[in-house]
């Protein structure tokens, strides 16, 4: 190799070091920044705050936050036939949909509502047509 390489090499070399330094530098202060804000649950995030709104824009309340729950904890009885009421009537009234659909004009994720549509088909309260994602819900 000639000087002129060997003195790329060495600058880039160096350019890489000081670059991957400042990178640690930086995650390390990042994860020290949510270790120092904590709120006794080590996650470093905030509570969600539930919006109100009206019937009268046409849309449905949204539902308690997933977050809410420690990881495994498990929803109240109570919890789950109020979701499960709140999904039966946007279903009732917007039928046609599919599950992403309906999460998302609750404000809530489609993994929260799994358990509430699979009671609703079990009582035969709902009906689905289609598979998979294509799945669409409506009121028997």
């Amino acid at each position: 190799m000639s000087d002129v390489e060997n003195e790329l090499r060495s600058r880039i070399d160096t350019f890489v070091e000081e670059l991957s330094a400042l990178i640690r530098r930086q995650a390390l202060e990042a994860v020290e920044e949510v270790l120092n804000k904590g709120d006794g649950l080590g996650t470093g995030r905030r509570p969600v705050k539930l919006g109100s709104v009206g019937r009268l824009s046409g849309q449905a309340p949204k539902l308690f936050s997933a977050g809410k729950r420690r990881p495994g904890e498990k929803r109240s009885p109570e919890h789950l036939i109020q979701i499960t009421d709140q999904v039966y009537g946007y279903i009732k009234s917007n039928s046609g949909q599919g599950i992403e659909q309906i999460a998302k004009a609750l404000g809530t994720t489609t993994k929260e509502l799994t358990l509430p549509v699979r009671k609703l088909l079990v009582e035969k309260k709902i009906g689905a047509k289609g598979q998979k994602r294509a799945t669409r819900y409506f009121p028997r």
